[in-house]
């Protein structure tokens, strides 16, 4: 006896089911006295690839009466089945069946039938199946029991529909008792010789002439309408292994196997879906759904660029989405996460995957407009950057020919440049001539003249006349020493903390090691506010300043100090020739605003000197060059210093040329895009109304 009390709770905790102490007995109890009847199952209609398929859900006590019979059915009939069926079976399965048939393929049978059974589940006839289990079953209450669950009704909709055709599909017996109904078409397939693959109503079937197939094609129809079965018309052709076929979910040719391209559809439907998701999600949803593939398909064909460019693709747009919608903020956590997706094993080279999506993404989030506005912000650093001569090669002169502004070495035209797109020229260390119809020119045509010397330190400058007024000047000097001085100063003071805080954060964002010091920078920004004298205030802008080099140390993972003057090392040497030019920016913008240059308000004024010029950069230094300066270093642009410690000309070229390209790019500046070469002339004018009708001045604070 097979419903022993020892079954029915083996059975309920081998397949998880639930059923109190209780219920087990007196299920017991109904099936040894041959009392037991089924319930009713529910019906449900599943939708799968476009087809509603109806599917039974029988109770708990059901599904352990029918895992008992199944394990019954399969020992007393498996063993009798034709090695050719795989469906299941203990031991076989699709990946044998698809193995089997390529099998075929390589022995040369070359003409294929490809079918299947006409709505095999429901036409199965239950007189006809009662009579095979008969053949092997001789106790009759059982095969009450399996006729019971064959006949019994389905619920749907609380109504209860009569089933006198067919199996449900969904009961745990179905299965084997779809292979004992279609062993009997296995064995006529056999006994006339053909090799086939079946894999529950859908197989194939070999012959080595086309005639020989066209016979068991038409002998297959006669046959199976004793059991009141039919070839499925639509899916039933003849064709051979050079044109290929399809078959579970593989496609087959006389050279290779690999996934039928529908079934590659329904993948890349499937990724694509996923990428939906918020990204942790997508991440667990793809490694699920590759689990599962891992198993069959991509065993099919481990190496399906179908597969592979559908992953791409789903990648892309999962990052695009995640930026898009704000599930994960950075590239960074995108790039890490991504890691952990089990599709990426597929490529050689997984973090190439990962950087090659990155890039797409970012491409298709750029939009028409953010185009234009690339080649704008392109077109301006270009044009910046042209707009500017440097004169550093010793025993060159620089004189003027017509409308242009040529270099000359040994009476040679080296180079020349047309005056009206000149804005500045530098004229770095000695040895140089300068004609005096230069300096009339450059004074008519409002362009200034820089003079640094070798260790990047500005000396002198030559700028056409626009003098300051007697009242400007009178109203810088009225100032000094008031409230309002001080006001100023610590504006300067605050937006270099400011800038150089908010700096630091952006680095941490990637880093995460700077936290001390942006707590401390916090604090001196809270002093700053609070000093009540000049002295004082550049104390508390010493100790900030003390800080935030301190933490670029930890950054560039190097034992940093900030040197001035004399610098020998590459990283001062280049933030100095990156201050020099930027230097020269301030000074054109505060002569352009009409101010005095030599009345300044948080540095110690010096008659010498254009400390005014030392006021206002600071508030840009930061943002301007040291951001440039250790983009490059990070971006490993060269940087080097010769024998002496000074920078080479290579160098200087490649720093002046990213300067120049930073003070052409855009920022947010009072809520618009402003170039940050107009926002420092900008804030020169406002500086001047702070001056002159004592509004309150504002520092620039660079957004990252």
């Amino acid at each position: 006896m097979i419903f022993t009390r020892e079954n029915l709770k083996r059975v309920s905790l081998k397949r998880e089911i639930h059923l109190p102490e209780k219920e087990i007995e007196n299920l017991f109890r109904a099936l040894q006295n041959s009392t037991y009847i089924p319930e009713p199952p529910q019906k449900i209609e599943l939708k799968k690839h476009d087809k509603i398929r109806p599917i039974t859900i029988a109770s708990k006590k059901d599904k352990i009466v029918q895992a008992l019979l199944h394990e019954y059915l399969t020992e007393l009939f498996d063993s009798s089945f034709s090695d050719k069926s795989y469906a299941y079976r203990p031991n076989k399965g699709p990946l044998k069946a698809v193995n089997r048939t390529f099998d075929y393929i390589k022995r040369g049978e070359k003409y294929v039938l490809k079918t299947d059974i006409k709505d095999f589940f429901e036409t199965i006839d239950h007189s006809l199946l009662i009579c095979m289990l008969k053949e092997k079953i001789k106790d009759d209450s059982l095969i009450d029991l399996i006729m019971m669950y064959i006949k019994i009704g389905t619920v749907k909709n609380l109504e209860y529909e009569d089933h006198n055709l067919g199996v449900h599909q969904g009961n745990i017996i179905s299965p084997i008792l779809s292979n004992i109904y279609l062993d009997r078409m296995d064995k006529f397939l056999e006994r006339h010789g053909f090799n086939f693959v079946r894999f529950a109503d859908d197989f194939v079937v070999f012959a080595k002439t086309h005639d020989r197939i066209e016979l068991i094609h038409r002998n297959l129809k006669r046959f199976l309408k004793v059991y009141k079965l039919g070839l499925n018309e639509e899916k039933t052709y003849i064709t051979t292994t050079d044109s290929g076929f399809a078959f579970l979910g593989a496609y087959f040719t006389n050279r290779f196997r690999t996934i039928d391209k529908e079934r590659v559809k329904r993948i890349q439907q499937k990724l694509q879906d996923y990428s939906r998701l918020p990204f942790d999600e997508y991440v667990e949803k793809m490694n699920t759904y590759f689990t599962a593939l891992k198993n069959y398909y991509l065993r099919i064909s481990p190496d399906n660029k179908f597969i592979k460019s559908a992953v791409i693709e789903s990648l892309t747009n999962a990052m695009i989405i995640s930026k898009t919608k704000g599930f994960v903020a950075s590239k960074s956590k995108l790039r890490e996460k991504s890691k952990n997706i089990l599709f990426l094993n597929m490529f050689t080279n997984k973090q190439g995957v990962i950087n090659l999506c990155l890039k797409k993404a970012h491409n298709k989030l750029i939009t028409v407009d953010q185009k234009i506005k690339k080649k704008k912000v392109e077109t301006q650093k270009r044009l910046l950057a042209s707009s500017v001569i440097h004169v550093n090669r010793f025993g060159v002169m620089l004189g003027v020919s017509r409308n242009k502004l040529v270099l000359k070495k040994n009476r040679r035209v080296v180079k020349s440049f047309p005056i009206k797109k000149v804005e500045r020229i530098i004229f770095e260390g000695r040895g140089f001539l300068l004609s005096s119809d230069v300096i009339y020119r450059c004074a008519k045509e409002k362009i200034f003249l820089d003079f640094i010397d070798k260790k990047h330190f500005p000396y002198a400058s030559i700028s056409y006349y626009k003098a300051s007024t007697h009242q400007n000047i009178h109203k810088q000097a009225i100032i000094l020493g008031t409230p309002k001085q001080l006001e100023i100063a610590k504006s300067f003071v605050l937006g270099k903390l400011k800038n150089q805080k908010n700096y630091l954060k952006y680095l941490n964002k990637y880093h995460d090691i700077l936290d001390i010091e942006i707590n401390g920078l916090s604090q001196s920004i809270k002093k700053a506010e609070k000093a009540r004298d000049i002295n004082s205030l550049m104390g508390i802008e010493g100790g900030g300043s003390n800080l935030y080099w301190k933490a670029i140390s930890k950054v560039i993972k190097r034992d940093f100090s900030r040197i001035t003057k004399d610098a020998k090392d590459e990283i001062n040497s280049a933030l100095n020739y990156g201050y020099a030019i930027l230097y020269g920016k301030i000074r054109q913008a505060l002569i352009y605003a009409g101010l005095s240059l030599h009345i300044s308000y948080l540095h110690t004024l010096d008659s010498t000197k254009p400390t005014l010029v030392f006021d206002l950069i600071e508030e840009f230094r930061t943002y301007i060059v040291d951001r440039t300066i250790f983009s490059m270093i990070n971006k490993n642009e060269k940087i080097e210093v010769d024998l002496e410690g000074k920078l080479t000309l290579e160098s200087k070229k490649n720093i002046s040329k990213n300067i120049y390209e930073r003070l052409a790019s855009y920022t947010i500046y009072r809520k618009e895009q402003r170039k940050l070469e107009n926002v420092i002339f900008m804030q020169a004018l406002r500086l001047k109304d702070a001056i002159l009708k004592d509004k309150k001045y504002r520092p620039f604070i660079g957004r990252y």
